[in-house]
């Protein structure tokens, strides 16, 4: 049985929804009042939430949480959501507040118009698996990826305060769940660097661009022959 052991896509997708309040949904629903996630640590009871797929959305509020996987809600959903239509649920304050969140690296990012940003960028970075960390039948797997909050430059000190206030909500945000949406049993911001190279590449390119880069390391378990 061949192995599916690489996971970057997955993880970095979680961590894009996460930096937006939201988690993707785990099995397809059309009635009840429980919604099944990969992880349900992002919803807390009285919290106003949207549940939508490319087909819909609808706004529901979170009654009670049950385990780490599943949320329940206060009626009926009446909607039909599905996995494979991208159906997720988010919290109805969005989150961090983001005009957008991709993959890949600033020096990459389209121009784009100034009511674009703030943005957030998901790159992966180093996957490790660790000798000695596993055994015949499981491998640790430690994956890297690097968080790039961006918005535009203001000068002044108190520019400077106020952008690291707003990359702090995305930190927040990504340590709020430790799961990842599910993808990983453990995961942490590792570092933050206020004036990362890539803001000083940026500045050469004449792009007037504030970057906080975030280290996060998403660790898991895989099973060999699964």
């Amino acid at each position: 049985m061949a192995n599916d052991l690489f996971h970057y896509n997955q993880i970095a997708r979680a961590i894009r929804l996460v930096c937006q309040g939201a988690t993707a949904l785990s099995a397809d629903v059309s009635a009840g009042t429980e919604i099944r996630v990969g992880s349900n640590e992002l919803f807390a009871i009285g919290d106003e939430i949207v549940i939508r797929d490319a087909d819909g959305e609808e706004t529901l509020t979170v009654a009670g949480n049950v385990g780490l996987t599943t949320v329940i809600v206060d009626r009926e959903i009446e909607g039909d959501y599905q996995v494979d239509r991208g159906a997720r649920i988010e919290r109805a304050d969005g989150g961090a507040q983001l005009q957008w969140v991709g993959q890949g690296s600033p020096e990459l990012m389209p121009r784009s118009p100034a009511q674009r940003y703030p943005c957030v960028l998901v790159k992966p970075a180093v996957m490790r698996q660790p000798l000695g960390e596993g055994s015949n039948r499981t491998v640790q797997q430690d994956y890297q990826f690097h968080v790039y909050y961006v918005e535009r430059y203001e000068d002044g000190q108190q520019a400077n305060i106020e952008a690291l206030e707003r990359a702090g909500a995305v930190f927040n945000a990504i340590m709020d769940d430790p799961y990842l949406g599910g993808t990983c049993w453990h995961s942490q911001v590792t570092e933050v660097e206020p004036e990362p190279e890539e803001q000083a590449r940026l500045r050469e390119m004449e792009r007037p661009l504030r970057v906080v880069r975030m280290t996060v390391l998403a660790r898991r378990a895989a099973v060999l022959g699964a």
